[in-house]
C-alpha cells in the first residue's frame, strides 16, 4: 500500500481501511499524509481486467456523461509487488446497501436506483478500443467447462431462449455487476430534474471490470439476482423504474443464467457465499423431485 500511494499519488498513506477483499483484487480507502481520501484497488498480475483497464473505463464513462464515477487520480504497477493499483478520490463512504442496512433507505426505493443508473448507463455508447469482459457467448462456453454437468443440462432452456434473443440492434453497453455495493451514495443524495427532464443522479458508479456489451436483460437479470430481488414485485418495480422494454421471457432466462453462473464460481468453486447462492439457484431453478444438485 505504501508503495502504490507514494508512486501513483506523490504522499504516503496516514490511515487505511480494508473495505472488500476478493480473489483478484482488493479495496482500502486511504487517507493520505497530506489529508486527501483516496480509494486504492489493487489488482493481481494474472487477472484479465488490470488497473489500466479499469482507469480507461472510468475515463469513457466520465467522457459519456450519463454517470457519475469517482475522479482518477493516478494508475499503474506497484514497484516490487505482481500487482497494479488504481487510485481514485473517495466519492463516499456510504453505499446503497449500507444505506439500506442502515435504515436510511427503504429497499425498493435503493432497487428504484439501481434500476434508474442502469438505464442512463445504457444510454451512452461502449467507447471503441476499450477492453470489455467476454460477452454471453465466450461466458456459456467458459460455464460449460466449470458448472456441474447435472446443473448445466438443467440451463439448457434458458440458453435457448438467450439463443433466440440475440440482437444486435437491441444491444447497449451493460455494467455487469451492479449492485447495492456497487453504488455509493453522493453528498447531495436527492433525484432532481436536469437538462431537458432528464434525472440528475447524484449517486456514483464504481467497479467496472464485468463491463460488456449485451441485450438490456443481461444486466437487469444480473442486478435481480445478486440483489436477490427475485420475487414479481422486485422484478416490476425494477422493469418499471428502468423505463425501457423488456423481454419478460428473455429476462428470466438470464436470471437462470446468472443464478447458476454466480453459484458455479462463488459457491461451487471458491466456496464463498455458499448458502446465499444455494437459495438463489434453488428459488430460480428448483430441484427435480427426489434429486438435489446442490
Amino acid at each position: 500500500m505504501e508503495c502504490a500511494c507514494a508512486e501513483l499519488t506523490g504522499s504516503a498513506p496516514a490511515e487505511t481501511v480494508r473495505v472488500r477483499h476478493g480473489p483478484k483484487t482488493a479495496v482500502y480507502r486511504v487517507r493520505l499524509a497530506d489529508g486527501r481520501p483516496v480509494m486504492v484497488k489493487l489488482f493481481a498480475a494474472d487477472t484479465a481486467h488490470g488497473a489500466a483497464d479499469e482507469a480507461r473505463l472510468l475515463a469513457a464513462v466520465t467522457a459519456a456523461g450519463r454517470v457519475r464515477v469517482p475522479v482518477v487520480i493516478g494508475h499503474g504497477p506497484v514497484p516490487g509487488l505482481a500487482v497494479s493499483a488504481l487510485v481514485t478520490a473517495d466519492a463516499g463512504t456510504s453505499t446503497l446497501g449500507d444505506a439500506v442496512r442502515a435504515g436510511q433507505l427503504p429497499r425498493p426505493a435503493a432497487l428504484l436506483r439501481l434500476a434508474l443508473l442502469m438505464a442512463a448507463f445504457h444510454s451512452a455508447k461502449a467507447p471503441p478500443g476499450v477492453p470489455l469482459a467476454p460477452g454471453i457467448g465466450q461466458q456459456v462456453s467458459a460455464l460449460a467447462s466449470h458448472c456441474p454437468k447435472q446443473v448445466f443440462v438443467r440451463l439448457a432452456p434458458a440458453l435457448e431462449v438467450i439463443a433466440a434473443g440475440a440482437c444486435v440492434e437491441r444491444l447497449v453497453w451493460c455494467h455487469g455487476d451492479l449492485h447495492l455495493e456497487n453504488v455509493i451514495r453522493g453528498d447531495d443524495r436527492r433525484l432532481t430534474a436536469g437538462e431537458h427532464g432528464r434525472l440528475r443522479l447524484p449517486d456514483y458508479l464504481v467497479d467496472f471490470e464485468a463491463a460488456t456489451v449485451e441485450v438490456p436483460e443481461y444486466d437487469l437479470a444480473q442486478t435481480l439476482v445478486t440483489c436477490d430481488a427475485l420475487e414479481p414485485s422486485d422484478r416490476v418495480l425494477m422493469a418499471a423504474a428502468y423505463g425501457r422494454p423488456v423481454d419478460t421471457r428473455l429476462l428470466d432466462a438470464y436470471v437462470a443464467f446468472h443464478a447458476v453462473r454466480g453459484w458455479t464460481y462463488a459457491a461451487h468453486q471458491e466456496g464463498r457465499d455458499r448458502d446465499a447462492w444455494a437459495a438463489r439457484l434453488h428459488l430460480v431453478m428448483p430441484p427435480q423431485s427426489g434429486r438435489t444438485v446442490l
